[in-house]
């Protein structure tokens, strides 16, 4: 089977999973209030659970801490041009309308955990140690999304500051699971099992939450924003051909620089809606564009996985 075919096939699976939020949200069983609560769950909970599940269950090596080093400066670095430079691009207009804001970290935060895992999965079965780096990249994320995103979708940068930066839930959850990494420790088989359930709700939860903002959403609204379509376009087209740049600078192997390029190629991230919900700033925006880059992903994703090969090592 060709990546493409791959591609497409695992991301009309995973869209399947909102198909139950939405029908709860429709036929009114669960209440439009309940979302942030959920947002909450998954971001306070089962992403946490989730590093901590993959970090405890790969094996250590230096080589293997070398790659993680490159591959967490090549994600900074990666997301940063993208934040900074549709920030400059659309400053003023930030400062007036949250759409831009919110088409700021559209542009640069990506589904790498909830939708990359099983992309991931699919694409580069035979390295499933692919799954720590999608960890990597999604603990990163979110500490730029607790700092940095958070500023620029409030236009405030009072969470520009180390408490935002080290005392969130993806720092914990890397204090947590790096010395079960390094030391080999293996956690206690009844407290594994715990983890490993919490961190494999993260995907049926995330989806499920698209489903629910998708059932409250005026589909005429959704698909009338041009800006929404410009931060779609630059997130799941332009992303990753700058990670592609990047990557052809830095000695990874084979499977870390695909799993980096697939992971900036998937659609905009949950987290964009969650902290959107959590901090009461352009919901109905970030509800647009996680929706729509959701579904146009199942284009966009399986497109660009024909640059794969180009990547290998």
């Amino acid at each position: 089977m060709s990546a493409f075919t791959a591609t497409f096939i695992a991301v009309l699976t995973m869209l399947v999973y909102a198909l139950p939020g939405y029908i709860l949200i429709r036929r009114r069983m669960i209440s439009t209030e309940c979302i942030p609560g959920f947002s909450k769950v998954l971001l306070y909970v089962c992403q946490p659970f989730l590093a901590i599940h993959t970090f405890c269950s790969a094996e250590y090596s230096t080589q293997m801490l070398l790659q993680i080093l490159m591959f967490a400066g090549a994600c900074v670095t990666v997301q940063i041009i993208m934040l900074t430079s549709f920030f400059l691009v659309f400053r003023k207009k930030g400062k007036e309308d949250v759409r831009y804001r919110i088409a700021t970290v559209s542009t640069a935060f990506a589904n790498c955990a909830f939708f990359g895992i099983p992309i991931i999965e699919t694409l580069l079965p035979e390295n499933p140690e692919a799954i720590l780096f999608t960890t990597v990249y999604s603990v990163i994320m979110n500490i730029l999304g607790w700092s940095v995103g958070s500023a620029v979708i409030t236009d405030n940068a009072k969470y520009i500051k180390l408490k935002n930066i080290f005392i969130n839930p993806a720092m914990f959850s890397l204090i947590i699971a790096i010395p079960f990494f390094v030391t080999g420790v293996e956690l206690y088989p009844t407290v594994d099992n715990m983890v490993m359930i919490l961190a494999r709700m993260s995907t049926p939860l995330s989806m499920l939450i698209i489903g629910m903002r998708l059932a409250t959403i005026d589909f005429r609204a959704l698909f009338g924003d041009w800006l929404v379509y410009l931060s779609i376009g630059i997130k799941q087209l332009i992303m990753p051909l700058v990670a592609f740049a990047v990557i052809s600078f830095l000695p990874f192997e084979t499977y870390v620089a695909q799993s980096l390029y697939i992971m900036t190629a998937c659609p905009v991230a949950s987290i964009v809606l969650n902290f959107s919900e959590i901090l009461g700033e352009g919901q109905k925006s970030a509800a647009n564009s996680v929706l729509l880059g959701t579904l146009f992903s199942l284009f966009t994703l399986p497109i660009m996985s024909l640059l794969l090969p180009f990547l290998a090592r």
